[in-house]
């Protein structure tokens, strides 16, 4: 794991430790018990010295299928854009589908593991069919119908033609949302 990366995930860990410490009423909070759907949102950008600058906003919608709230099923859609220091910038849309496992639901923080599949679209379309990730990280909930993320993601874009697949990882933090309650 390199420098930046080592460095990034235990800011992450430290700054989930110190926002659960803080968090007013944690054990009361249990919205994948209680709610129906849950709507995550991400947002970074990078800039790598002499290569250029990356965007992405990343947005899910989940259903939460079973009552205790381990499994949950919906769709995920992220816009990327690729801006280099020469030359044009280039820019996708990413769709498709997205399965959670949340093991410890009924805790105010909970880990997951998640998987999806993308179809590729815009500029980046060109040179990418299909997109794979897999994400394993936690949620910790504030309140009764909200959460912050912390997940550590690989991606694979699968090149198309004779275009080489590209393999990235990284740290994502972001929110959830979640709506309507069960009945």
């Amino acid at each position: 794991m390199s420098k930046g990366l080592s460095r990034t995930v235990l800011f992450s860990i430290l700054f989930l430790v110190l926002a659960w410490a803080a968090s007013p009423s944690p054990a009361l909070a249990t919205p994948l018990e209680d709610k129906l759907n849950e709507w995550a949102f991400a947002i970074s950008w990078t800039d790598v010295d002499d290569v250029g600058s990356t965007t992405n906003i990343d947005g899910q919608w989940q259903w939460i299928l079973t009552p205790k709230g381990y499994h949950e099923i919906g769709a995920h859609l992220s816009y990327l854009n690729i801006d280099p220091d020469t030359g044009g910038s280039s820019d996708a849309l990413i769709f498709g589908p997205i399965y959670t496992f949340n093991w410890m639901p009924d805790k105010p923080v909970t880990g997951y593991v998640s998987g999806s599949f993308g179809f590729v679209s815009g500029d980046l379309g060109d040179f990418v069919d299909d997109e794979i990730e897999a994400a394993v990280g936690a949620k910790m909930f504030v309140g009764d119908s909200a959460a912050v993320r912390f997940e550590f993601f690989l991606q694979k874009l699968m090149g198309a033609d004779d275009f080489d697949d590209q393999d990235s990882h990284g740290i994502r933090i972001g929110i959830s949302i979640f709506t309507f309650k069960k009945k």
